[in-house]
């Protein structure tokens, strides 16, 4: 079971290829992380992928791979890794998001 922290929408995979997505939001950031039927049961895994949202009261958002936490696509095996993860990236995001504050806005 995944965690619920920052949690924000699970649904269906949005690709039709069956499967769970879930959607994690801190700030400007977020995870999405699907997780696909397959063949064998031990193949079963979870795609991750670093997402900006392109609003503050929004679910719309883009790949994003230029952060220093994931520059591709991420896959995870076990519940509790993608957990562990989780935890780690949402502090990274409440930093990142505390640090794009301090930049200088452009005009």
């Amino acid at each position: 079971m995944l965690i619920q922290d920052n949690l924000i929408l699970t649904r269906s995979d949005p690709t039709g290829n069956g499967g769970t997505q879930f959607i994690y939001r801190v700030k400007d950031y977020g995870l999405a992380a699907v997780s696909r039927p397959q063949e064998e049961i031990a193949m079963i895994h979870w795609e991750v992928e670093i997402v900006k949202f392109s609003g503050e009261n929004t679910t719309s958002f883009e790949i994003c791979h230029t952060t220093e936490l994931a520059t591709k696509t991420l896959k995870f095996y076990t519940d509790k890794s993608l957990n562990e993860f989780l935890e780690k990236s949402f502090q990274y995001f409440e930093e990142l998001g505390s640090l794009e504050k301090m930049l200088p806005q452009e005009p």
